[in-house]
């Protein structure tokens, strides 16, 4: 009976670490980032530098590497953006997400789990930032508004180093930001 706790807790990790296809690149505050996110988040800036004429690494080579794995820091960020909303009890209104996309994206790529959902993702992120920063900085004054600009500016950062250095993040060999 004593041994049935550990076990269980073997079991929830295993089914949340993912499979079919899904593997594991990196791990934040027990969420899984996968390949899949990894793989759609490079595939979105490949296509981008197409678009603009620009080069982009070769699969393989050291440049992909360091492209990819600083693609996947910005994952991670995101990731940890999500869970420090849910713990600060902030949430993003699906129709603000879409009325700050940009033009061309809409109520339709907002809800797109099928597109490329670079741009949903990069609205989302920065709604969540600027709810957590409210509540953050909720009360902080000064007698000027560029003095309480600047409390306000060193209290977030304050915040986000904090939360940088106590999520805990395991990236899987092969996969992670540089210096």
């Amino acid at each position: 009976m004593r041994y049935l706790a550990p076990v269980a807790v073997c079991l929830a990790l295993l089914a949340g670490c993912g499979g079919g296809g899904n593997d594991t690149v990196a791990h934040v505050g027990g969420e899984a980032v996968t390949q899949q996110q990894l793989d759609s988040l490079v595939a979105h800036f490949r296509t981008e530098a197409r678009r603009e004429g620009k080069d982009f690494p070769e699969e393989g080579s050291t440049g992909f590497q360091n492209v990819r794995n600083q693609l996947l820091g910005l994952l991670v960020y995101r990731t940890e953006l999500r869970q420090a909303a849910r713990r600060l009890g902030v949430e993003v209104d699906r129709r603000e997400v879409a009325r700050r996309l940009p033009a061309g994206g809409g109520e339709e790529q907002a809800g797109d789990a099928g597109g490329d959902t670079f741009a949903r993702d990069t609205v989302e992120a920065q709604l969540l930032l600027e709810a957590i920063s409210d509540k953050v900085t909720r009360g902080v004054g000064g007698r000027t508004s560029a003095e309480r600009s600047a409390r306000r500016n060193r209290k977030m950062d304050a915040f986000l180093a904090r939360l940088q250095h106590e999520t805990k993040v395991r990236y899987e060999p092969g996969y992670a930001p540089g210096p």
